[in-house]
Parts: C-alpha cells; structure tokens; sequence
C-alpha cells in the first residue's frame, strides 16, 4: 500500500482545535514510515488500523496520526507526561501490548503437543477422559492402627453384623429411585442412605465408633469424580468397582481407616472425548500456557536488572493501600 511520506514539524497548538504551524516539510521516509513529528515516526500499519477502526480514508487517518503526535510532542514538552497516573497507564497498555505478542508468538509455534495435552488433561480427566464411576454408601468400624488382633476380630465381628442387617436395604434398593440431580454433581440425597443409617444404627457397636457416609462417585483407581478432586484409598476403590449393580454389597474391606461395609448406590457412565476432539479443546488453555511461560521466563531475566531500595521497606508498610 503506497501512502505519501510526509515529514511534520512540531508546532504550538493554535485556534480551529488542532496545532497550527508552517505546512509539512515534504521528504523521503525509511520504508514502512509515513510521516515524522519530531524525533517521533509514524508508521504505514498505525495509519492502516486508524482507517480501520474510524472508518475515513487513508490520508485523513495519516493526518489524525500526525495530529495526535503533534499533541503528544507538545505535552512531552510542557511536562505533561511527568503524571505518574500517566506513566502507570502507559505502562500498563505496553505491557497489554507485550502480552499480545507472546500469544501471537505462542498461537505460532503450532498444533498441540502430546506433552501439553497431558499436562492439561492431568486437570481437565472429569471433561475429557473420565472412567466408570462407582457412588455407594457405607458403614466404617473404627480402630486405631496399632490396635491388637483382638480388638481388630472384634472390630470385623461387628462389621459382619452390618452386613447382616443391610441385607434387606440392599434386597430393596433397585426398587428405589434416586432423584435425578439438577445440575452436574449435585448432591442428592439418595433414599437408600436413610435406610442403610437405620439399620446400621440398631447394630450393637461394642463401644466401636462406627461412621455412615454416603460418597460421590469414585473411580477403580481411587480418583472422586468432583470438580475440586480427591482420592479414597485403593483397597476401598477397588472394592467399590468390583460391585455389579446398584444395591449390591461388598465383602468386608479393610483399610486404614477400620472395617467398611460398602452398598453401591450407583455407577456413572464413562466420559471419553476422542483424541484430537480433546486437541481442540485445550488449544487455547495451552496457546495462553505457552504465553503464560514466555512471560514468567522474560520477567525473570528482566528483574535481574531491578535494583529494590531495602531501606524504602519499612516505609512502605506504612502506606495505606485502598481496596
């Protein structure tokens, strides 16, 4: 796009709103340059993007370019840039600015790798790659860990007797419904649990604490399937997996925590997002990644150069900062 290069000399603003002075000097440019006010230089794509977003012709872009230097030479010489609400909001638009490069520099650097993908798929597994899951409800025996043998056969003699009397809840449980939640992970009270909480409860504890809860879906190997995350122990997650259908009950399974006696409420479907639908998924979240790293890896070289004055510390603490 050829655009006519004009050399502007700064001038004192006159009357009609803009800077009056002696016409443009007429000169030859460096390439890409269309006009220079001052030590300053307007460049082709600042006229482009003016036209642009104005929606007027290339000359009178060139001559708001002109103008608004012409405005800005003069401030600078009249101090007007010393405001340090000025300098801050400067600052903050070249940093904008900077950001932008290193996402454009980021979005260049191509598809997806299979590294970055896992590393996102590590937060985003319930989305994109999430296994079977397993809700049940269950009774715990506790004892502490360095409890003798016999405490622990006391303990499993009580866990047994749970069994027993969670039969009949569990012989009934497919012939009750669960409330279909409202929005994803919701907690619903499942009617089974009340059921199960009164027939554990008319169980003899012989002076074991004993805990009811009812728990959201775990998968084979441990992981809850909710939005913050989580684990349960193993031999607990694998007991729940192994259980057919809702109402089934497990044998007993020990863990650190004492004997449990599981009933399964329900299993969750699988969620699996094929491969290169998930690529397109995380593209964003890894472009902004890639950014994200570029930026930390610059601040740091860049405040090698920073020299903090320690003895403005105590200083600043005195400061009363507005929120």
């Amino acid at each position: 796009m050829a655009l006519v290069s004009l050399v502007a000399t700064a001038a004192g603003c006159g009357g009609g709103g803009g800077p009056s002075g002696p016409p443009p000097e007429r000169g030859t440019l460096a390439g890409g340059t269309v006009a220079r006010v001052g030590r300053e230089e307007v460049n082709e794509g600042t006229v482009v993007r003016i036209a642009a977003a104005q929606g007027i012709d290339l000359v009178a872009a060139r001559e708001l370019a002109i103008r608004d230097a012409l405005f800005a030479s003069e401030a600078r010489a009249r101090g007007a840039t010393n405001d340090p609400e000025l300098e801050r909001r400067v600052s903050a638009a070249l940093a904008r600015r900077l950001m932008h490069q290193l996402l454009s520099e980021a979005e260049q650097k191509g598809p997806v790798t299979d590294a970055e993908l896992e590393r996102v798929m590590a937060r985003r597994w319930i989305e994109l790659d999430r296994p079977e899951g397993f809700r049940t409800v269950h009774a715990v025996v506790q004892f502490a860990e360095n409890a003798d043998a016999a405490t622990r056969s006391r303990a499993e003699a009580v866990a047994r007797a749970i069994h027993e009397a969670v039969l009949p809840v569990a012989a009934s449980a497919r012939a009750i419904t669960r409330p279909e939640p409202k929005r994803p992970f919701e907690d619903v009270e499942d009617p089974v649990v009340a059921s199960f909480r009164s027939a554990v409860d008319g169980v003899d504890k012989d002076g074991f604490r004993t805990v009811v809860e009812a728990l959201p879906p775990v998968t084979a190997d441990g992981r809850l399937i909710l939005p913050d995350g989580g684990t349960l122990v193993e031999s607990f997650a694998r007991a729940a997996s192994a259980l057919g259908a809702r109402g089934d009950t497990s044998p007993l399974v020990a863990t650190s925590y004492g004997v449990h006696v599981l009933l399964l409420l329900e299993r969750t479907p699988a969620r699996v997002v094929p491969l290169e639908e998930r690529r397109r998924l995380v593209r964003d979240e890894v472009v902004w990644g890639r950014a994200s790293a570029a930026r930390s890896k610059l601040l740091e070289g860049l405040r090698r150069g920073v020299l903090v004055e320690r003895s403005a510390e105590p200083l600043l603490a005195l400061v009363p900062i507005e929120r």
